[in-house]
Order: C-alpha cells, then structure tokens, then sequence
C-alpha cells in the first residue's frame, strides 16, 4: 500500500481536552478543503470516505457479522497493575464479559456491558460491573466503587474502538478522518480519528499489515486536578476464537506510564454464563464506599 502523504486535516490532532472538541459546523466547513486520496482500485477518495473504509474493513478482519453476535467473552489469564511504573498489583484473573442491547431511553451512566472480574481461585474476591455501576466485593461485603472510578470506566468503555463496532458506527453525527500514515512501536499503522457528535476524538492505529486495531488513545481532564492526560490502549497477539478475532493481549496507558497490562491464557466465546454473576449475591452486606 502506497503511503499517504498528510494533507489538509478536518479535525486536527489536539494537545488538550479543551482543544479536543470541535463544532459540527466548524468540521463541514473545513472539509470542502479536504484532499483527495486513491484508494486501493485507484479510486479518488476523501479523507472522510478513506476513515469509515478503513474502520469498515477492520470489523470485517475481526470476523464481521460473527464479531457483532458474540455475546459474552471469558479471558484467563495474567494481569497487571501498576504504579509509578512499578508493579503493584498481580493476579490470575477471570473475566467475563457480557454485551447486550442498547436501550435508547437509558440514562447517561448506563451501559450496555457488563464485566466480572475474580482475583482468586475461591472467587471470594472480585469486581463485578453492571450496566455502568460497579462494586467491590469480598468476604467482608459488597463495597460500591467510588465515582471517579466509575467514570473512568465508562468514559473508558464508551471510547473503546471494540465498542464502537458494535455500538457506535451508525451513531447519529459521527465522524470519520484518515490522518494519514504513522509507524508506532515499530509497526507501520493507518491513523483513523473518530469524533462524535459531542466533539469527544478518539485516534486509532491500524496494523498495515492486516488492517486490525494495534492502538488508541484519545484525552480525558483528571475530575480532582483538572489537568487533562493521555489515555492509550495498545492490542496484541489477536487470535480466532470460534468466528471471532479477539485480542489476547491488553496494555493500557496513562500519559506514557503503564497502569495495566492484561495476558489471556485462554479465551472463549458464547459459553454460557449465568444471570447471577452480574448480580451482588442476595443477602449481601452493603458497605460504605471508601472515601
């Protein structure tokens, strides 16, 4: 694939949260400036046109119709937390996934995802996430999750390119634009930017090679300091599971520090999960959120 050259750019890459929103207006205005690419049939192409082909193309390399039924996904494995690059959290960990239908009149926390996560092998210990709430639990309670917390995880969800194919292309006011092409960790990748309605960009890097999602990152502003940070995600070692080509492999990042690293050992698809993982168990004490 010939490399394309950067031309005038729609939606500029932005240095702060507050520079990362852009009108509706501002963003078809400038697009009558827009170049012109040739596709792979020697097509002329927009910049537009050649953003939403390459992100149709990636949902097709990543199993297509098959993708977007899956209904659940289990991963065991390795994970990883960290602080100030050191590790300060490791366990084999259970996670299950589980997607449902959007519900359009739902309120602005809810979320059509729900995950467990089990740190241990009794499962006396883990998180469960429910529909945009989440909680703590252990053999002393259920704790609730605290705010800051779970806003990062919907924002975190929200933005995911995973969760975009599955909820977010035919989004009302979503926008698409090739920024051209970017050689990250030594891969050579296409730079796609997503932004919707409410201006919020995420930047995806796909793999050249075989036109899947390698990374993300896009701003978000620290609720407490105010001060706005990079929030990347980078997908490897990509497997079939059933129709499916799932990432084993998840490394997230805050402004270049590692927070997370997760390393599935096995992974399926559609297995069936009971209704009551998601749910605190019945009788559970409730405990106070930590402050």
């Amino acid at each position: 694939m010939q490399q394309c050259q950067p031309g005038p750019r729609p939606i500029p890459k932005m240095q702060s949260e507050a520079s990362q929103k852009i009108s509706r207006r501002t963003a078809i205005g400038l697009t009558a400036a827009g170049a012109f690419l040739v596709g792979p049939r020697g097509l002329a192409q927009t910049r537009q046109e050649r953003g939403r082909q390459i992100v149709d193309e990636a949902l097709q390399k990543v199993g297509g119709d098959a993708f977007l039924e899956v209904r659940n996904v289990t991963a065991r494995g390795r994970a990883y937390s960290f602080y100030n690059a050191q590790v300060n959290g490791l366990a084999r960990v259970t996670m299950d996934d589980r997607f449902e239908a959007m519900q359009p009149n739902a309120d602005s926390e809810w979320l059509p995802v729900s995950r467990r996560e089990v740190y241990t092998e009794k499962g006396d210990y883990y998180s469960v996430f429910r529909n945009g709430k989440g909680w703590e639990v252990t053999y002393l309670g259920a704790r609730p999750l605290l705010p800051d917390v779970l806003d990062r995880y919907r924002i975190g969800v929200r933005r995911d390119f995973f969760y975009y194919l599955r909820y977010r292309l035919n989004e009302p006011g979503l926008y698409f634009y090739h920024a051209g092409a970017e050689i990250i960790d030594n891969e050579p990748t296409e730079a796609v930017e997503i932004t919707d309605s409410e201006g919020e960009l995420v930047t995806i890097y796909f793999r050249r090679s075989d036109g899947l999602p390698h990374q993300q990152l896009y701003l978000r502003r620290d609720p407490k300091s105010r001060i706005p940070y990079e929030e990347k995600t980078i997908w490897s070692k990509y497997r079939k599971v059933g129709a499916a080509i799932i990432p084993w492999n998840i490394r997230r990042e805050r402004d270049g520090d590692r927070i997370f690293e997760q390393y599935a050992s096995e992974v399926e698809v559609n297995r069936p999960i009971e209704e009551k993982i998601f749910n605190l168990p019945s009788g559970i004490e409730m405990l106070d959120a930590d402050v």
